[in-house]
């Protein structure tokens, strides 16, 4: 038998470094009979070895942004190579998984790693990933450790890209040490410095593992008025405005004052020399002074019905004075010789395309778009939505079940022929519209599959970091289907079930995709009316359907296996926590709406005081967020037009 010894040789680089250690690290997991060695070039060891280090790659457009793999291992010896840092981890992790290992969940105890005789491991491939852009933006709620762990992680599935959105990304963290929405335990403020030293952290951590980082998006506006927003809607005074600057603020209704009271969400006069240089300034200066932030994102704020109507903005579309802005920025990062790259958005009042303005160097900029009113019930390719009614200043009313917003990705498209990914929301909301979990990884997957169809190169999933309750199966399929844009459900499926659970792996998958059938999302995303005897003879089945599956459930809850285990022990909460909420929708459906109320109180104190043992995978504050602002009032209007 051949001795189970690997040399490993590798690079002077922290990320290639990186990589080997973790070659060694989930090596003597696979195979605890193995020995593991990492020289560098200068102390070369006698016998096979595994090279773990770059490569040159011919058919790679741009080796630094751009992906490629080489994998050659047979008897302990060969290479696992890549194009840039990143992809040396990248393949790290791609060679394990060739292996048989599944990275189920974030952390290490969420590593399926198979028992193995490593001496007989045989992989050769060659890949380069379809989509240049496989990221993943920082939202909901989430402690330090939850968005390092989402971090670490990304690479293991072929993510290349992290986004961390504003400035200072206070409402994250606010929302879980804060405890939002949680009154089962007690508030934890975390100070400004502490967010702002755990993004330096996240800084750190994003670039040991080569990661392309991405930052900002909305927030410019406050930042010249003098406001370094961390929330959405976040509450100002008009009087925190720096002195001299209201004028710069949008003219609406004959006033200039804060949106709302809300600096990130107000609009500025974009016509205005001033804020058009201020605006340059601030993202050149940021730029110079984040040299590994290799994408900037530069957004106006995020609401609707509040551009400026002065004169002068009044002569010309939203997008033509952002793309007059976006053409200022490229001269003057160009005159400062910076290589940065700005992402533009494509999303309310900017999806109609300028009628005057072009981008002149698209080779700066790169197009995202964000078509958050779009339906999930179908792939977005083929979304049949309402189109939205033609461009009217700050007279934007929101269509009931809008979602066609595929026309003004075409129309920019056309005078747009850069670089450009979607900026896209399965798991920011809608995850939780599915509590199968099960028909929205479908569309997902098929998503992924069309965006070369649609002439876009990849996706920035905005999402929560905790979302894997009852499992990881959606995210393992997104990171598979961006790297080989094949809509992979039906070949990763299966495996993934088995990671995750073990022999019975092969129950939970058609218990999952029955409780995604009876539950019928597009009743939850209220594309279809609650109440009707069909709803509820099937919200009535969802309580048998989980009697039924206890026994496997709780036969299982007794493995060695560590990563089974936790998997069973998040179903058994979570089938509880269907047949609350399954009740819920039983009294909606029969016209019981007097008693849902105290229902859903039961769902809700079931979800909080399990938080802390299932925080890692479930996100509680996003999950009453959901049921509180989206399920349960779409059922309360529905149920006044049924009265009326």
């Amino acid at each position: 038998m051949k001795q189970r010894i690997w040399n490993v040789i590798t690079e002077d680089s922290p990320t290639i470094r990186f990589a080997a250690e973790e070659f060694a690290r989930i090596m003597k997991k696979m195979d605890p009979a193995s020995t593991v060695v990492i020289y560098d070039n200068n102390n070369l060891p006698s016998g096979d070895i595994l090279y773990i280090g770059k490569a040159a790659f011919s058919e790679i457009e741009d080796p630094i942004i751009d992906d490629g793999i080489r994998i050659d291992i047979k008897s302990c010896s060969g290479k696992i190579v890549g194009v840039n840092d990143r992809s040396v981890l990248i393949a790290v992790y791609r060679f394990f998984r060739e292996a048989g290992c599944v990275f189920v969940r974030p952390g290490r105890a969420g590593e399926f790693t198979p028992e193995t005789d490593s001496s007989q491991i045989c992989v050769t491939l060659s890949e380069t990933p379809a989509y240049r852009h496989r990221g993943l933006c920082l939202e909901g709620s989430n402690c330090y450790e939850n968005v390092v762990d989402m971090i670490d992680w990304a690479p293991k599935l072929g993510f290349n890209e992290f986004f961390t959105q504003l400035f200072r990304p206070a409402w994250t963290f606010r929302r879980w040490y804060e405890h939002y929405s949680n009154p089962e335990f007690t508030p934890t403020p975390v100070s400004l410095d502490t967010i702002d030293s755990f993004v330096q952290d996240f800084d750190r951590e994003i670039a040991l593992r080569g990661l392309q980082h991405q930052r900002i998006g909305h927030g410019w506006g406050s930042k010249i008025l003098g406001m370094i927003s961390g929330a959405w809607h976040e509450q100002n005074r008009d009087d925190e405005v720096i002195p001299g600057r209201e004028k710069l603020i949008a003219t609406i209704d004959g006033k200039k004052c804060l949106f709302k009271g809300s600096g990130i969400d107000t609009n500025l006069c974009y016509s205005d020399p001033e804020v058009q240089q201020l605006l340059v300034d601030e993202v050149v200066t940021y730029a110079k002074e984040n040299p590994t932030v290799q994408y900037v994102h530069f957004w106006f704020a995020d609401t609707l019905n509040n551009q400026c109507e002065c004169s002068h903005c009044a002569t010309a579309r939203p997008s033509d004075h952002y793309v007059k802005i976006l053409n200022m920025i490229d001269d003057r990062l160009t005159r400062e010789g910076l290589e940065t790259k700005i992402v533009f958005l494509i999303y309310l009042d900017l999806l109609w395309e300028p009628e005057k303005e072009v981008l002149n160097n698209q080779d700066r900029f790169v197009l995202l778009y964000a078509p958050i009113r779009r339906s999930y019930s179908v792939p977005l390719a083929s979304d049949s939505g309402k189109k939205e009614p033609p461009f009217k200043r700050n007279g934007f009313v929101p269509t009931p079940g809008a979602g066609d917003t595929l026309p003004y990705l075409h129309s920019w498209q056309k005078l747009f022929h850069g670089d450009s990914f979607i900026f896209d929301y399965h798991y920011m909301w809608d995850y939780i519209n599915d509590p199968g979990c099960y028909k929205s990884v479908q569309i997902m997957a098929q998503d992924v599959e069309d965006f070369r169809s649609l002439g876009l190169n990849g996706m920035m999933s905005c999402q929560n970091m905790r979302v894997f309750m009852p499992n990881g199966l959606g995210m393992n399929i997104m990171g598979q289907a961006l790297w080989s844009g094949k809509n992979g459900f039906n070949a990763n499926s299966d495996s993934y079930f088995y990671a995750c659970y073990g022999k019975d792996g092969e129950k939970v998958k058609p218990f999952l995709a029955t409780l995604s059938e009876l539950y019928d999302p597009t009743v939850l995303r209220g594309e279809t009316p609650v109440r009707n005897p069909k709803n509820a003879a099937n919200y009535a089945k969802i309580p048998l359907l989980i009697d039924s599956f206890l026994p496997t459930i709780k036969e299982n809850l007794n493995t060695s296996d560590e990563v089974w285990k936790r998997s069973w022990e998040c179903l058994l909460f979570y089938t509880e926590l269907c047949r609350k909420t399954a009740r819920v929708l039983l009294l909606a459906a029969t016209g019981k709406n007097e008693e849902m109320d105290p229902a859903w109180a039961d769902a809700r104190s079931f979800a909080c005081k399990n938080e802390m043992r299932f925080q890692k995978e479930f996100d509680v504050f996003e999950f009453i967020l959901v049921w509180e602002s989206k399920i349960l009032n779409r059922i309360k209007e529905q149920e006044e037009a049924f009265i009326e």
